[in-house]
């Protein structure tokens, strides 16, 4: 009797967990990415706004992975705001799709970073994990 309250319990709370993540607003559904190949040069900088339109050269790729997306989040999640107004030349555009929202992160080949259009102090790790899936 005991065992079968235990896994009485036990499948509630998985229910409940399974449920909760499922409907977290917070919870990156997928990511969906619009990039130019490496190595693409241009006569001058491409912005945020403008790489979606690049429709010569641009290519696009839907990220999913529960554990490719909880790497990123994480790494989101640690991205810091810096007062800065730098250009960032961009060559990743990230749509982050959550359950009511989505945010918009740009990358540089390199380096710079925009989160929501905001610059971001740069992080190697994010920008490595998004390019070891796409290209």
């Amino acid at each position: 009797l005991t065992m079968i309250i235990i896994q009485i319990i036990t499948n509630y709370l998985l229910g409940v967990s399974l449920f909760l993540q499922v409907y977290d607003v917070n919870v990156v559904k997928r990511m969906r990415v619009d990039y130019l190949p490496l190595h693409t040069t241009t006569p001058v900088p491409v912005s945020c706004s403008k790489i979606s339109g690049m429709l010569d050269v641009k290519k696009k790729a839907v990220l999913y992975g529960r554990i490719f997306i909880g790497k990123v989040t994480e790494e989101l999640v640690s991205l810091k705001e810096i007062d800065e107004h730098n250009q960032v030349d961009v060559r990743i555009k990230v749509y982050i799709d959550y359950q009511n929202r989505v945010d918009t992160l740009c990358l540089g080949e390199y380096f710079g970073t925009l989160l929501n259009g905001k610059l971001m102090e740069d992080n190697p790790k994010l920008l490595d994990l998004i390019k070891a899936k796409i290209y």
